[in-house]
This record gives structure tokens, C-alpha cells and sequence, in this order.
């Protein structure tokens, strides 16, 4: 006979595995067209230049790989190494909003959202990893891990 904390463990882990899929494909979505306008047109951007060029050529790739690989880490059920990686992505969307510390960027509207899509979307990798602790927590108290 199957326990019924089992079944609501593999439809809370599918759940959770089909939440993060989303939060990250919109993140990634959101970050790479913001980054790449951003990159195309620094001129546009209050306080860009060379140097903001070269971070955006850096970090997009490798925060995105990082948080790509946390979400690998939660399909083998490695959730404290995922929520540590996932951790490590959500700053490339959370500091988006940066931009308006140097002024108003003077960019077309499409692009002009996604600074506040990247921060939605940082946001949301952290709560998703807020949640997913706290569930891998309780998980293991029920068992007594």
C-alpha cells in the first residue's frame, strides 16, 4: 500500500521541478534581452561604457550557467547545492534596477521593461528557493533526516 505522504511528495517535487523550469526560462528570456540591449546599445545606458561592455560578456554567460546548473542539481535532488547556485544567479536579475542609480535610461519601451522584469525574475528565483528550503526542511523532519 502506497502512503499518501509519498504521493504528495512526487506531486509537490513535480511541482517544484515545473516552477523553477518557469521562473528560469522567463529569467533567462528577460536577462538576455535586457543584457544584450544593454550590451548593443551601452550610449543608451546612464553610466555604461567599455567596462560595463566587458562585465555583461562575463557574467551573463556565467551566471546563467551557474543558475542552469543549480537547476540541474534540483532534478537530482541536490537541493542544497541548487539553492546555492540558483542563490548565485539571482543577483543578474536583481540588479538590473541599478541602472537608474546613474539616471533614466533613455532606451525604447520593450527594453525599458525588462528592468523591472529582471528584478521580478531575480526575485522569484529567490522566493522559489525560500520555498523549496523550507519544504526540504519540513521534508526531512517528517522523516527525521
Amino acid at each position: 500500500m502506497r502512503s499518501p505522504e509519498l504521493g504528495f511528495e512526487i506531486l509537490s517535487s513535480v511541482t517544484g521541478l515545473t516552477a523553477l523550469r518557469l521562473i528560469l526560462g522567463f529569467s533567462i528570456l528577460s536577462t538576455a534581452l535586457h543584457y544584450t540591449h544593454n550590451f548593443v546599445a551601452i550610449e543608451d545606458y546612464p553610466g555604461g561604457g567599455p567596462g560595463i561592455q566587458a562585465a555583461i560578456v562575463l557574467s551573463w554567460p556565467a551566471l546563467t550557467a551557474i543558475g542552469l546548473y543549480g537547476y540541474r542539481l534540483y532534478t537530482q535532488g541536490r537541493y542544497r547545492e541548487a539553492h546555492i547556485c540558483l542563490l548565485l544567479y539571482a543577483p543578474l536579475g536583481l540588479l538590473t534596477p541599478a541602472h537608474f542609480l546613474y539616471g533614466e535610461p533613455d532606451i525604447p519601451p520593450v527594453f525599458y521593461v525588462t528592468l523591472f522584469t529582471d528584478a521580478l525574475a531575480g526575485l522569484a528565483v529567490v522566493g522559489f528557493v525560500a520555498w523549496s528550503a523550507g519544504r526540504v526542511a519540513r521534508s526531512r523532519a517528517i522523516s527525521g533526516r
